[in-house]
């Protein structure tokens, strides 16, 4: 579906000819200074969520169907994955196919970005050894010591 952008001004002045567009398209609303809005039907915003869900599904019953293949699957998708560690690597799937599933019964994505840009910092990390070993020596410093993460 196509997506048509409107300034913001333009919805105040003409708001019928705004939510008109609305029958085959959504539509952005550019602001200044201020994040845009997105105008759509309800009903087709939950055909969306309908949509992401299954997939979600999908996603996660390939990956436990064949590992192997949803490994290589998200290797093509995120090539920065390919710096992973092999465990680690399956441990970003099974994290990945997880949190979709979580995200799609919630409607909230932000978790799924969040968890993209952590692992691909991990990836970074690995990318470079002098980095990596680097982060792995002991910190000097005073106090308790932290117990590593489970």
């Amino acid at each position: 579906m196509r997506v048509i952008e409107r300034p913001f001004s333009e919805f105040l002045r003409q708001p019928n000819d705004v939510v008109a567009e609305l029958a085959d398209h959504d539509v952005v609303l550019r602001r200044r200074n201020a994040p845009s809005l997105r105008l759509s039907e309800a009903d087709r915003d939950d055909e969306r969520s309908e949509a992401f869900e299954a997939l979600a599904r999908l996603l996660r019953n390939m990956m436990m169907h064949s590992p192997g293949g949803m490994e290589q699957t998200v290797a093509d998708v995120f090539p920065w994955a390919t710096l992973l560690p092999k465990g680690d690597r399956r441990a970003f799937v099974d994290e990945l196919t997880t949190t979709l599933m979580a995200v799609a019964g919630l409607e909230n994505y932000a978790p799924v970005g969040q968890l993209l840009r952590e692992w691909k910092a991990t990836a970074e990390i690995h990318a470079d050894p002098r980095l990596a070993r680097r982060l792995r020596r002991s910190i000097d410093a005073d106090g308790d010591a932290v117990s590593a993460p489970e």
